[in-house]
């Protein structure tokens, strides 16, 4: 008998930063694994000390942004083309010439 168990919002194991794909990021490297700095430019430009598990601001850079989303978006024309609803008014000319053929009365 086994039993699953899911915790939530518990301890997050170490992994790679977000800063990695964030769109803010200015990030320098060097040829050693310890040589890298990173820096946020969302708002101030300022360094970031540590590996980033989560953030409030965070956007990545693989998925366009709402503006570049906009930009390459293909807009349709469309234009309305309803009938009016209800009954349909004849003009007097057809309403004359609709009753001669038939005659009053006739249907």
């Amino acid at each position: 008998m086994s039993i699953t168990l899911r915790i939530r919002n518990g301890t997050l194991v170490e992994g790679e930063s977000l800063c990695r794909s964030c769109r803010w990021v200015h990030m320098q490297r060097g040829f050693r694994e310890s040589e890298e700095t990173i820096f946020c430019n969302w708002g101030d430009l300022r360094p970031v000390r540590f590996k980033v598990a989560e953030c409030t601001e965070y956007s990545d850079r693989t998925m366009p942004s709402r503006h570049e989303m906009e930009e390459m978006a293909l807009e349709i024309p469309v234009s309305v083309k309803r009938k009016a609803a209800g009954f349909v008014t004849v003009p007097r000319e057809n309403a004359e010439h609709s009753t001669d053929e038939h005659g009053p009365g006739d249907e």
